[in-house]
């Protein structure tokens, strides 16, 4: 059944349909110490993982070429090598993605990485569904901004071997769930949910202190942390705003978990919260 399966994806990557166009890369990495990941995603699935350790990157753009615009592509500038993915829809069409109808949407991207060399990741994506597996990647700076998607990020259950700058993550409409946060060798976290959803799990090894910016409008953000966990909350809100912490105490201004270990790392979250709704809850080891 898998080569039944895997003889007709190669088909249709190899004969598409007259109106869809495919890109792909397969690049060495040859004398590349690092890259930059640029995307600009707009409409259709896209998955990214990491791939060969002597390829740079390797994949592929396929898309619905008489409405939208496509790119793909890789530069080299010294030591850094530069992917750019990029797809842009024609504001005059009548998008039908979910229903299937007239006008007919099959856009997909899957990209692999090298897990050689360190990263840095600018994701920009609007509709459809995204799923970032960066298990052994090595992430230096992760920016996030999802639309109207289903976006599912995962550090994975190794630690990331170099310090990552910063975590940037902008939910709009869409739902955006990241696991293994503490897996990302981050110590600076800001996340942003307008009208949407958004979970985050703080799963890991907790190596460093780490502090967690979040904002919330209309939409709801649902945070998991192992028991045992030292976090210390504090937050701005009004009487719309719906705050539901698991077994924390208060101590003025912060909330705490009830027991705090001095000997151990904290994790410092600050939110601000307008009419949305943020919950913190402890899962088991």
């Amino acid at each position: 059944m898998k080569k039944v399966i895997f003889i007709a994806m190669l088909i249709c990557l190899i004969f598409p349909s007259n109106k869809e166009k495919i890109l792909t890369l397969n690049e060495p990495l040859y004398n590349i110490k690092s890259m930059k990941v640029n995307i600009d995603y707009s409409l259709g699935n896209l998955v990214i993982e990491a791939g060969q350790p002597d390829m740079a990157v390797t994949g592929y753009l396929k898309y619905f070429y008489q409405n939208i615009d496509g790119l793909l592509e890789y530069e080299k500038f010294g030591s850094t090598g530069i992917l750019r993915l990029e797809t842009e829809v024609d504001i005059d069409w009548d998008i039908n993605y979910k229903n299937y109808g007239k006008n007919k949407v099959y856009n997909e991207s899957e990209l692999y990485l090298s897990p050689k060399i360190p990263l840095k990741m600018n994701v920009d994506v609007g509709m459809g569904k995204s799923t970032l597996s960066l298990q052994q990647l090595k992430i230096e700076n992760f920016v996030l901004d999802c639309g109207m998607c289903e976006t599912k990020v995962d550090f994975g259950e190794s630690y990331n071997p170099v310090d990552c700058m910063k975590i940037d993550v902008d939910a709009g409409l869409g739902s955006a769930t990241l696991k293994n946060l503490l897996n990302s060798n981050s110590d600076q976290m800001e996340f942003e949910c307008g009208l949407g959803t958004m979970n985050l799990e703080f799963g890991g090894q907790l190596k460093h202190d780490v502090e967690v910016d979040i904002s919330v409008g209309l939409g709801a953000v649902n945070i998991e942390i192992p028991k045992g966990t030292n976090v210390i909350f504090k937050y701005d809100g009004s009487f719309l705003s719906s705050v539901d912490l698991d077994d924390f105490s208060n101590h003025g201004d912060e909330y705490r978990s009830r027991v705090i270990n001095d000997a151990n790392f904290t994790i410092y979250i600050t939110g601000s919260i307008g009419a949305g709704s943020l919950k913190i809850k402890w899962i088991e080891n």
